[in-house]
C-alpha cells in the first residue's frame, strides 16, 4: 500500500475512534473508549506494516520543507490579523455596542431608570435597539431587577466577549505555531 493510502486510513481510523468516544461520552457507555482506544491502534499499527517504503531524494524533501515552511508563514499571517481584527471588538469604540440610561422621576417621587442599547455606530435609533430594560425604583431595587440588570449587562456584551474569545484563541495558536517551529529549528541545528 502507498503511504498516501496509510494516511488516509489512519485519519479515518482516528475519526471513527473519536466519533466512538464522543457517542460514549453522549451515551453514558464507558466501556466502549476502553475497546475502541486499543483496537483503532491495532489497525493503524496493521495497516503501517503494509507499506511499502520508497525512499525520496534529497530534493523532493527541501521541496516539502519549503512549502511547509511557507504554509506556516501564511498561517502566521491570517492568524495574527484575525487575532487583532477579533480582539478589537472589545478594546474598539465604534465596534461596541452603544448603553445609553436615563433617569425618570415618578409622579410619586422615585425615580426609574431605563437603560437602552443600541448597535454600534446607531446610538438614539428606535430601529437599531438590541435590548432594553427599566428598574422602575432605583432607590428600592429588589432582588429580581438587580438580577435583570446584571442578566442585561452579561447579555449586551456577550457577542463582542466571544469574538475576542476566538481573537485570543487565534493569537495562541500563532504563538504556539512560532514555539513550535523554534523548538524544532532548535533541535535539528543541534541534531545536524
Amino acid at each position: 500500500m502507498k503511504y498516501q493510502t496509510f494516511m488516509y486510513l489512519t485519519f479515518l481510523t482516528a475519526c471513527l475512534v473519536a466519533s466512538l468516544i464522543g457517542w460514549s461520552i453522549a451515551t453514558g457507555f464507558i466501556l466502549i473508549p476502553v475497546i475502541a482506544i486499543p483496537l483503532g491502534i491495532i489497525v493503524i499499527l496493521a495497516c503501517r506494516q503494509q507499506v511499502n517504503i520508497i525512499l525520496r531524494d534529497d530534493r523532493v524533501q527541501e521541496i516539502h520543507a519549503l512549502a511547509a515552511l511557507r504554509a506556516l508563514e501564511i498561517c502566521i499571517i491570517i492568524f495574527a490579523i484575525g487575532a487583532v481584527i477579533l480582539c478589537s471588538y472589545v478594546i474598539s469604540d465604534p465596534l461596541s455596542p452603544t448603553v445609553n440610561g436615563r433617569y425618570i422621576s415618578n409622579d410619586d417621587g422615585t425615580r426609574s431608570m431605563e437603560i437602552t442599547m443600541y448597535r454600534p455606530q446607531f446610538p438614539g435609533n428606535s430601529e437599531h435597539i438590541i435590548r432594553s430594560t427599566t428598574i422602575h425604583n432605583i432607590d428600592a431595587m429588589n432582588e429580581f431587577e438587580a438580577m435583570e440588570y446584571c442578566q442585561f449587562r452579561r447579555e449586551s456584551f456577550q457577542d463582542n466577549e466571544q469574538k475576542a474569545i476566538a481573537g485570543m484563541t487565534l493569537a495562541s495558536g500563532a504563538i504556539l505555531l512560532l514555539a513550535l517551529f523554534g523548538a524544532f529549528i532548535f533541535y535539528y541545528n543541534r541534531k545536524y
